[in-house]
């Protein structure tokens, strides 16, 4: 299996390196892993682009190509160990987070890698996300040529299961049955 990332700038590392400093400079971050590694030894992993879909989006039956560029995305390694994640978003905002969606990257590219149905195939290397639903998944885009493939990261929503390989068609029936769950509940209150 092939997997590709989009070519990255060197303004675009730098800036990410900066606001990576910036942020484990503050006192509110001298707890958090970005602060307890050595600037020198971090290292940007996996570029990847990252895509939002919105419960009414999903409602409305949405496909993976009405997702929205939302902003690129980079893991941050302190050796062989995801630590953040940093975002630079297309209105030029910068996030860095930690968490279990970190990990979950990580987790969802070695499923992808050590699958025999995925090995044939050429993929870039993307991210679904519903930040109403709190759900994130890889999704590995056949640019039209192979099936693309979607890998929920953990802590995925009932009734997906991190790790596991869903179907596109079988991704979005999931997610817009949740969205109008979601869409429902808020209109009660």
């Amino acid at each position: 299996m092939s997997l590709r990332v989009p070519e990255v700038s060197a303004d675009s590392v730098v800036a990410v390196r900066d606001n990576l400093s910036e942020l484990a400079g503050r006192a509110a971050y001298r707890h958090r892993a970005l602060a307890r590694v050595n600037p020198l030894d971090v290292a940007l992993a996996l570029p990847h682009d990252v895509y939002s879909l919105g419960l009414d989006e999903l409602v409305r039956g949405a496909t993976l190509d009405d997702a929205q560029l939302v902003g690129r995305r980079f893991l941050v390694m302190a050796g062989d160990d995801a630590v953040a994640s940093a975002e630079i978003a297309r209105d030029d905002g910068f996030t860095a987070t930690e968490g279990p969606f970190v990990a979950g990257t990580a987790r969802a590219i070695a499923v992808a890698e050590q699958d025999p149905a995925t090995a044939e195939g050429d993929y870039e290397v993307r991210v679904l996300r519903v930040p109403a639903l709190y759900f994130m998944a890889l999704w590995l885009s056949g640019g039209g040529h192979e099936t693309d493939l979607v890998i929920p990261m953990d802590p995925a929503p009932a009734p997906f299961s991190g790790g596991e390989k869903v179907r596109p068609d079988e991704l979005l029936g999931r997610l817009a049955e949740l969205a109008r769950r979601r869409l429902e509940f808020d209109d009660i209150g």
